[in-house]
């Protein structure tokens, strides 16, 4: 039976309660429980976590874009080749390439 004192949200499965600020948050997932801790760097001795359905809430989410671990070589420019132009469309609505002032 789940208690509607400490879950009135159905779609939010996990409470946390910041005993240190007599605050509560309900959060829908594991992951969105971890953000916030993370964020605000809670200490988990000043902290409670409950679980609707008496175990962690699995998540939705999946992380689809990994990082890419660079090789430390960055220059801050793009990889573009065309460096500093510009589409513009003249008159007869076809476009032209024009360059930008070089600033220093």
């Amino acid at each position: 039976m789940i208690n509607t004192e400490l879950f009135p949200y159905e779609q939010f499965g996990v409470r946390l309660e910041i005993k240190s600020e007599n605050r509560i948050c309900w959060f829908k997932d594991e992951v969105d429980l971890q953000k916030h801790l993370d964020r605000y760097k809670l200490d988990k001795r000043t902290i409670k976590v409950d679980y609707r359905d008496a175990e962690p809430a699995k998540s939705g989410k999946t992380n689809k874009t990994k990082v890419r671990q660079g090789t430390g070589k960055s220059s801050g420019r793009s990889s573009s080749g065309s460096r500093g132009s510009t589409k513009k469309l003249d008159s007869t609505g076809t476009p032209s390439r024009t360059r930008k002032p070089k600033s220093k």
